[in-house]
């Protein structure tokens, strides 16, 4: 039986970072665009940003601060199935909220490039 996607982890930095169930991973590329023109439909692409959204949870020790809108550099997206994705350009998009539900905070990341990883 094959597995699948179950875990996310994410490296800001260069430090790990546990997250909640719920991250999101979407590549950045290029994507088709719609064209109407009279009775016909035509594509053009254009180039579309990577996002990620993880949930990290902050610990005893740990500073909000560390997640700000002014703040870039690399992230790493690994999945508990082998994938990895290193993102060296990603950035927030907008200071993180904390909840008072178990210190969690949720982050946007956007990024232009990327590589991935496959463990065997």
């Amino acid at each position: 039986m094959a597995q699948t996607v179950g875990i996310i982890e994410i490296w800001w930095k260069g430090v790990q970072y546990e997250c909640v169930t719920g991250s999101t991973i979407k590549l950045p590329g290029y994507k088709n665009n719609t064209q109407v023109t009279g009775s016909t439909v035509q594509r053009y692409q254009s180039f579309a940003a990577g996002e990620v959204k993880a949930t990290p949870v902050l610990k005893t020790g740990m500073k909000l601060s560390t997640f700000t809108a002014d703040d870039e550099g690399e992230l790493q997206v690994k999945c508990d199935t082998g994938q990895a994705f290193v993102l060296p350009d990603a950035f927030i998009l907008d200071n993180p909220t904390l909840s008072d539900q178990g210190g969690k905070a949720p982050v946007t990341w956007n990024a232009g490039l990327f590589q991935e990883v496959l463990r065997s």
